[in-house]
């Protein structure tokens, strides 16, 4: 088999980012789509690190929207990060982003501790005890906590890497999980600023939740009002639109669609 044949291009934000990513392994979901646009409705980053990054979608997705200058992909699976590598080149996004193969357990010995602004995590959260377990390594690496990347250690890999005056993380998680990560952060000395259900419907119960976490003391949590994904009718409502179509970013909007290259024609 050739290698491009273990690969897809897919594009993301009607065709302003084109992402390779494995026909069989770990595949980015709406959640990454998600994460990328609750991250953009905070304060700019000068440094934006992505942890777990898979093909780079959150990241890119960021650095693509103007929501940072300067982007760190960490990947700690050799494919993954090759891939991440690809993306931001193919999108031209390479010039101010680096691609860190590394366990999130060994950052604080690999970068600067407290040095960005912005921690974008779409963590693998999903117990192993969570029924049944993908046979393909890839995915379960990425979706499932295995002893290597629990919920507790990518915390710590956030507060560590964390600028404590004015950075923050911003993270998409399970609903129904929503109390252990909440732990999680207040053992880190870290204290939700943010909260929004995502619900599939309205009359549906929310499936996942978006937490934006800063340094600091507790009592500052604003729970924001839900997003909704569908309509009654399975629609999809405005805001879902605009986070699938990149709508809430004038400088993706400006991005050509990659999809359709010009073609030139001599004259």
């Amino acid at each position: 088999m050739k290698i491009e044949e273990k690969f897809s291009q897919d594009a993301i934000y009607c065709g302003r980012l084109i992402l390779a990513q494995s026909k069989t392994g770990y595949r980015f979901s709406i959640d990454a789509l998600i994460l990328t646009w609750f991250a953009c409705t905070g304060r700019k980053a000068k440094w934006t690190i992505d942890l777990g990054t898979g093909c780079g979608v959150v990241g890119l997705g960021v650095r693509a929207a103007g929501w940072t200058q300067r982007l760190v992909l960490v990947e700690r699976q050799r494919t993954l990060a090759a891939l991440a590598l690809r993306n931001a080149t193919l999108n031209g996004l390479n010039t101010d982003c680096d691609v860190l193969r590394a366990d999130i357990r060994n950052l604080k010995d690999l970068l600067p501790a407290h040095r960005f602004d912005l921690i974008v995590a779409n963590p693998p959260f999903w117990p192993v005890s969570n029924g049944h377990l993908p046979e393909n390594e890839e995915r379960f690496i990425a979706c499932f906590e295995a002893s290597q990347c629990g919920i507790e250690a990518w915390v710590q890999a956030a507060q560590s890497a964390l600028n404590h005056r004015r950075g923050r993380i911003a993270t998409v998680f399970p609903a129904r999980r929503l109390d252990a990560l909440m732990i999680a952060l207040d053992r880190a000395h870290l204290s939700g600023t943010r909260l929004k259900m995502v619900h599939p419907r309205l009359d549906l119960p929310a499936e996942l939740v978006l937490v934006e976490a800063r340094a600091g003391r507790s009592g500052r949590l604003i729970v924001e009002p839900p997003l909704m994904l569908k309509r009654a009718d399975n629609t999809d409502t405005q805001d879902a639109l605009s986070i699938t179509e990149g709508l809430f970013s004038e400088a993706l909007q400006a991005m050509p669609d990659r999809r359709y290259p010009a073609v030139h024609r001599d004259s």
